[in-house]
């Protein structure tokens, strides 16, 4: 799963929507919208605005074998 569908996912869980994180971050919602559909890359600091504003973490962690795509790429 990549950063913007878990942030996607937890925006939905939280019923708050990407104009709501562009607001709580102080980002435009274009721009939030263009990250979460990947028109647009993450970088440190949204991937920081956007964790500290919705009171998320990003926790690094080893796969289970069974969770290595073929080539070698990280699930988030």
């Amino acid at each position: 799963m990549s950063i913007s569908d878990s942030i996607k996912n937890f925006l939905h869980a939280e019923k708050l929507t990407p104009s709501d994180l562009a607001r709580m971050t102080g980002y435009t919602p274009q721009y939030i919208h263009e990250i979460l559909s990947g028109k647009k890359r993450w970088n440190e600091t949204t991937i920081q605005k956007t964790c500290e504003a919705l009171g998320l973490e990003i926790s690094v962690t080893k796969r289970k074998e069974d969770e290595i795509g073929e080539k070698g790429g990280v699930v988030v």
